[in-house]
């Protein structure tokens, strides 16, 4: 995606829809530049097309794209790395599922020394690209909407592994639990869980709230639940208990 295409993207996710002529004055392109681009966004599943224009998907069950989750909330996203990486210890394992907030936390790997880190997210291998000490293990698959790997070749390389910790992130939390908009995700955090000794989830607060198709397992199988605030949600502080962290630790 172009930063044009970005530019019409946050229109339509902002009003809903756009005509032709409204995206051509805002962005400064012509009508059959306008009109190219809705069609490849279109075929990439980022809006619909309509007689003049374009409307948003409006489908709660979709992530935005990669560029969009990036730049969203980037200042909670950062506090929650530097809250979490006070877990981490020199020669330990890690597993880090895919994700925007994860890969912000693997930013901050260069504090600790001899790491063996097993993530499916490219996002994450590029935040981890100047670490020199840190082994770096990718599991082998296939290509999802191209930032992280998936499928069960990716699954059956990360029952090969044990971590100490698994830091991971979520579509939506409520009280009763954590939730994804994708289970082809969500397969993957459920197999790195399995093999972890600790498991560390990052939410930042615009996800409370929000309750998706796909479940996640339940806050007793969660050891810490990293967030940048307290939730306003009382009941959700309630179900967290001592499980929830938002101050540096350790």
């Amino acid at each position: 995606m172009n930063d044009r295409q970005e530019k019409i993207y946050k229109i339509l996710n902002k009003q809903g829809n756009a005509s032709v002529e409204q995206l051509k004055q805002e962005i400064f392109a012509s009508e059959a530049t306008i009109r190219r681009d809705l069609t490849q966004m279109e075929q990439e599943g980022l809006l619909i097309r309509t007689w003049g224009g374009a409307v948003s998907t409006g489908n709660v069950n979709n992530d935005p794209p990669l560029f969009v989750r990036s730049n969203a909330n980037a200042n909670a996203k950062n506090t929650i790395a530097k809250i979490a990486i006070g877990f981490l210890r020199d020669n330990v394992t890690v597993f880090l599922a895919s994700g925007t907030t994860v890969a912000r936390l693997a930013k901050n790997f260069h504090k600790c020394e001899n790491l063996t880190v097993i993530t499916n997210g490219l996002d994450t291998v590029g935040a981890l690209s100047n670490h020199l000490s840190a082994k770096v293990i990718v599991p082998g698959g296939e290509l999802y909407e191209n930032y992280d790997l998936i499928g069960t070749l990716t699954e059956s390389t990360i029952e090969q592994f044990n971590a100490d910790l698994f830091f991971f992130s979520c579509s939506g939390i409520t009280a009763e639990g954590f939730s994804s908009v994708d289970m082809i995700r969500l397969n993957i955090i459920k197999k790195m869980k399995k093999n972890s000794a600790k498991t560390i989830l990052l939410a930042d607060t615009s996800k409370v709230g929000k309750k998706y198709t796909y479940k996640g397992f339940g806050f007793e199988e969660i050891d810490y639940v990293v967030m940048e605030a307290k939730p306003n949600d009382m009941a959700l502080r309630k179900a967290l208990g001592k499980k929830l962290i938002t101050t540096k630790v350790f």
